[in-house]
C-alpha cells in the first residue's frame, strides 16, 4: 500500500476516534473534570502503546532515541492534550459538540499553510482542491445538521475562546511532530508521546479531586472512561501515521473529519433524516478525500 494511501486511511481513523470520543466525554460532562478526563487517558492510553510496542521489539529504538526527538514529541503532546484537548472539551461545556467541531476547523486551515510553506510538502492542484473541498463539505455538513443540540448552549466567549486556543494548540503539536517523524518510527513515537502527557497533567494542581471523581462515578461512567483511554491510545498512532505518512497538510485535515463519521450515527442510531445540505457535504467531502490520493 503506498504510503500516501496509508496515511490517508490512518488520518479518516484519527477522525472516527475523535468523534467517537467526543461524544463520549460529552456525556461524562460535570461527572468527571475534562482535565482528569485527559490525565486518564493519556496515562491508560500511553501504557497500552508503551506496552506493545516493547512487547512488539521496538524497545531498542526506544532507547536509542535522540534526545532532540524525545522533546520535541514530549512537548507535540503535551500541549495537544494538555492544553488542546483539554481546551476543547471543556469549550463543548458552552457550545455543544456540533458547534464546537466547527469551530475546531480552524486547525486543518493552520497546518495546511504551515506544512507548505514551513515544510514544503508539495502542492499539486488535486491536493489543493481535496483539502478545499473536505473543508467545504463538512461546513456543509455541520450547516445542516439543524443544530439541534447547540440550540440549547449558547455560545459564550469563553467556549469560542477555549475552541480556538485549542485548534492553535493542535497546530503547532503537529507541526512539532514533523521532524520526529522523519527519524523514528510511528510506533515508538507514539510511545513516547502519549504517557508524557498524563504524567505531566498528574504533576498539576488542574487535575486535583479527579480521582475521587472517577471512583465517585458510576459503573456505567467508569466503563465509558475506559473506552475513551483505550479510543486515546490508538488514535495517537492513528494520528501519528497520519502526519508522518501523508504529511502535516493533508494529515492534519483528514483528522478534522469528525462531522462526517457522525453523519451515519444520526441516520442509524437516532433515525434522523439528513438534510439537502448534509447528503451534499458528504458527498463533496469523500469527493475532496480522494483527491487527496492523487
Amino acid at each position: 500500500m503506498p504510503n500516501l494511501t496509508l496515511g490517508i486511511l490512518a488520518g479518516l481513523g484519527t477522525s472516527l476516534n475523535w468523534a467517537i470520543i467526543s461524544i463520549l466525554v460529552r456525556s461524562l460532562s460535570g461527572i468527571v473534570p475534562s482535565v482528569g478526563i485527559t490525565a486518564a487517558r493519556s496515562t491508560v492510553g500511553g501504557a497500552i502503546i508503551l506496552l506493545g510496542a516493547l512487547a512488539a521489539g521496538y524497545g531498542g529504538e526506544i532507547v536509542r532515541m535522540p534526545l532532540w526527538v524525545v522533546f520535541l514529541l514530549w512537548a507535540s503532546v503535551i500541549i495537544a492534550m494538555g492544553i488542546g484537548d483539554t481546551a476543547f472539551f471543556a469549550s463543548m461545556d458552552s457550545l455543544g459538540v456540533t458547534r464546537a467541531l466547527a469551530l475546531s476547523m480552524a486547525n486543518p486551515l493552520l497546518t495546511t499553510l504551515v506544512g507548505i510553506g514551513l515544510f514544503g510538502e508539495e502542492v499539486t492542484l488535486p491536493r489543493v482542491l481535496g483539502i478545499l473541498l473536505v473543508v467545504g463539505g463538512l461546513l456543509l455538513i455541520i450547516w445542516g445538521k439543524g443544530e439541534a443540540e447547540a440550540k440549547y448552549h449558547r455560545s459564550t466567549r469563553r467556549g469560542i475562546r477555549l475552541v480556538f486556543i485549542a485548534s492553535a494548540v493542535w497546530a503547532l503539536s503537529a507541526i512539532l511532530l514533523k521532524p520526529p517523524l522523519q527519524v523514528v518510527s510511528v510506533v515508538s513515537a507514539a510511545a513516547i508521546r502519549i504517557p508524557a502527557s498524563g504524567v505531566f497533567l498528574w504533576l498539576t494542581p488542574w487535575t486535583r479531586g479527579s480521582l475521587g471523581a472517577i471512583r465517585r462515578s458510576s459503573r456505567t461512567e467508569q466503563a465509558r472512561l475506559a473506552i475513551i483511554c483505550l479510543l486515546s491510545g490508538i488514535g495517537s498512532l492513528l494520528f501519528t501515521a497520519g502526519i508522518k505518512y501523508a504529511g502535516v497538510a493533508v494529515g492534519n485535515v483528514l483528522s478534522s473529519t469528525a462531522p462526517l463519521f457522525s453523519l451515519p450515527f444520526e441516520i442509524w442510531v437516532l433515525g434522523q433524516r439528513p438534510s439537502r445540505w448534509t447528503v451534499l457535504g458528504a458527498m463533496v467531502t469523500v469527493t475532496g478525500i480522494g483527491l487527496m490520493n492523487l
